[in-house]
């Protein structure tokens, strides 16, 4: 199963109105392009800033921002935290809807939850779903760093999504794509697994380099 493009639909997640939510939702985004082809996402804050991940901008000389409409945009890195792995962009001339950061800590094991991404071997703006799981013992041992400070879902994200935002039903910012887990994951009861960091956890430091 990969994450697919607003065009497909998917049974398993009508619960979720994910049509509706997604439309409201992908306004906010941007699909971010490299010139070291390390693509990923990230999304509008305070009408100006588009927040990703640092590791997305990290190696590469020069990006573009692109909006849900094709339309491109330049701008400019004001703030890199790689401990948190968090970037923020002042952008130029754009005229957008921002998110609204919602309450990470709120979200409960078995929550729902849309992430929008930029997909290296698909389609800009894709979107996939997953629910908040609990990493069984061996599981959390083993990846102790990310389970320490991101939070598990059972969501098939790949390579560009990286930056990109999660939302929770109310179409609030709760969480930005990490990481994608590839090992092998049968011996579980979930097919798919990734981290998303909690935007409680980074707030404070969005918010204070984004006045």
């Amino acid at each position: 199963m990969e994450s697919s493009a607003i065009t497909e639909s998917s049974p398993a997640v009508e619960p979720f109105n994910i049509e509706s939510l997604y439309d409201d939702c992908v306004k906010k985004t941007f699909s971010i392009f490299t010139s070291n082809n390390n693509n990923g996402a990230g999304f509008l804050y305070k009408d100006k800033y588009v927040i990703t991940n640092e590791h997305v901008l990290s190696e590469s000389d020069s990006f573009t921002l692109i909006d849900i409409n094709k339309n491109e945009y330049s701008g400019t890195i004001i703030f890199s935290d790689k401990s948190n792995d968090i970037a923020i962009i002042e952008i130029n001339d754009y005229k957008g809807e921002s998110v609204i950061f919602g309450d990470s800590d709120a979200l409960l094991t078995g929550d729902e939850v849309l992430l929008i991404g930029n997909p290296a071997s698909g389609v800009p703006f894709s979107f996939s779903t997953g629910k908040r799981i609990e990493l069984p013992e061996k599981l959390k041992n083993k990846l102790r760093t990310l389970a320490d400070k991101l939070i598990p879902l059972d969501a098939n994200i790949v390579s560009g999504y990286s930056g990109g935002p999660a939302f929770n039903k109310n179409g609030e910012l709760i969480e930005i794509n990490n990481a994608g887990y590839i090992d092998d994951l049968s011996e579980y009861e979930f097919d798919y697994l990734c981290f998303i960091i909690p935007i409680n956890r980074v707030k404070e430091i969005i918010e204070a380099n984004t006045n």
